[in-house]
């Protein structure tokens, strides 16, 4: 049975001198979880976000990009947070790490995530990303990242503004043996505050 490659999350917080306030989630790290809400209803988005079951292997980047972050604002949508802005510079940044790890067979955020959203010129205040591996869809991978604490924290923390996709129709080598690696990139830029502070939906992760 193939490693279905959910690691753990990691949440970046670039503290602005005089203008820190706004609250930070704790980096997680992704165990079994369970997808139910802890109220024992699990909130449902809409359907209707184009190419969500679109195979990883064979759909095109633009349509499996697009898809995933319709899902993932569905999901904010559902818990009356605003949507994100697809931002050029943060799919760059998720694209390149996905291709690497596909590259070199290796399943992480390397040593500094957030210091590769500031390589692609992402002069960002908070930042987070999530990975995935095994995942032949878009549905398939948001649904896995939302029933898991970590990676759901991600998709809802109110703080951030914009995102990037990135996807490679392989698995990496020795962590999954399905289609599709995934990369998302969250970020609030520098000179931007939170567009919500509203932080009750991630503190209910997982959904």
């Amino acid at each position: 049975m193939a490693n279905r490659g959910l690691v753990r999350v990691v949440i970046a917080l670039l503290t602005i001198v005089g203008n820190a306030g706004f609250a930070t989630l704790p980096a997680a790290t992704a165990g079994s979880a369970n997808p139910t809400h802890r109220g024992g209803q699990r909130p449902r988005a809409a359907s209707g976000c184009a190419g969500a079951n679109a195979p990883a292997r064979s759909a095109s980047p633009a349509v499996l990009r697009s898809a995933v972050v319709c899902l993932i604002d569905q999901q904010r949508a559902v818990h009356h947070l605003p949507p994100l802005h697809v931002s050029a510079l943060l799919d760059r940044s998720a694209q390149n790490w996905t291709d690497v790890m596909v590259h070199t067979h290796q399943f992480t955020h390397g040593a500094n995530f957030a210091s590769r959203i500031g390589a692609v010129g992402y002069a960002w205040r908070a930042a987070g990303e999530n990975i995935a591996t095994g995942y032949g869809t878009p549905r398939a991978v948001v649904h896995a990242w939302m029933a898991s604490a970590g990676h759901c924290e991600n998709i809802l923390n109110p703080a951030y503004r914009d995102v990037g996709t990135g996807v490679n129709p392989h698995p990496v080598r020795g962590f999954a043996t399905g289609a599709g690696t995934w990369t998302q990139d969250f970020a609030l830029r520098v000179n931007q505050s939170p567009p919500s502070r509203n932080f009750a939906p991630a503190h209910g992760c997982p959904y």
